[in-house]
């Protein structure tokens, strides 16, 4: 009897340890609400994508079913993205969107590229066609110091060539959208370095284009200084999109 009941318990031992084992936060598993306390674990996932070099912050964003709630309840500005302290837990500030992801989104998709000091990083939130916001976050002391959309500075550069151009809008909600070669690059803790082009049609070929379609497409190079909080170099062009060819403004 006694061999048996030690079998039994170092069977369930090594279930239960398994188990254990396997909720512990790592960098290539799944998103988890490990490590979230109380409503947080219930509601949101810490994106892996997005922890910080030293595991102190990251990005969490709602479950599928926190989001479908919030959606029947017609409270859709219930659903946020959170920039996180890990130990302990505490909710830093929410990232300033309109389109905040949530899991398994259509399309969309969340990351962060850090410095290797975790003083800066790169918050990304992409859409179907390419990123939609991009946040540069900065630290000091450990402490939030500054957090910008500089995917929304990108496109200011851009909004008087494509207001010029005349052009249609994608949609109700923007005027043009980042495609997906657009490029946004830390560079060490000191600068970004955008190559970004965006477009008005990116769905529509070139051939497929009708003159009233008014299709733009952009490009903007720019570097942006972090200490400085401004952009210190920007080249933009930019033009109205006609049957395989650009008509430069």
């Amino acid at each position: 009897m006694r061999s048996a009941f030690a079998v039994i318990v170092i069977a369930s031992c090594v279930i239960n340890c398994g188990f254990a084992a396997a909720e512990e936060p790592t960098d290539e598993g799944e998103d988890s609400p490990v490590g979230l306390p109380g409503a947080f674990a219930k509601d949101y996932l810490v994106s892996r994508n997005t922890i910080s070099p030293d595991k102190k912050f990251a990005v969490i964003y709602p479950t599928l079913e926190t989001e479908e709630a919030a959606s029947e309840a017609n409270h859709p500005e219930r659903i946020k993205n959170y920039l996180v302290a890990l130990q302990p837990f505490a909710v830093i500030k929410p990232l300033e969107t309109k389109w905040p992801y949530f899991q398994n989104e259509s399309h969309g998709g969340l990351n962060a590229e850090w410095s290797d000091d975790g003083s800066v990083a790169l918050i990304t939130l992409d859409a179907k066609w390419g990123p939609r916001d991009v946040f540069l976050v900065e630290f000091q002391a450990g402490k939030l110091s500054r957090m910008t959309n500089i995917a929304r500075k990108a496109h200011d550069l851009l909004l008087s060539n494509y207001r010029k151009a005349k052009a249609a809008r994608y949609n109700d909600l923007f005027d043009f959208v980042f495609v997906e070669d657009a490029s946004f690059k830390l560079e060490g803790n000191s600068r970004v370095i955008i190559d970004a082009s965006a477009e008005t049609s990116p769905n529509l070929m070139s051939e497929d284009l009708k003159p009233r379609d008014r299709a733009w497409s952009g490009h903007v190079e720019a570097v942006w200084d972090i200490a400085e909080g401004k952009f210190t170099s920007e080249k933009v062009t930019g033009a109205i999109r006609k049957g395989g060819k650009n008509s430069s403004n």
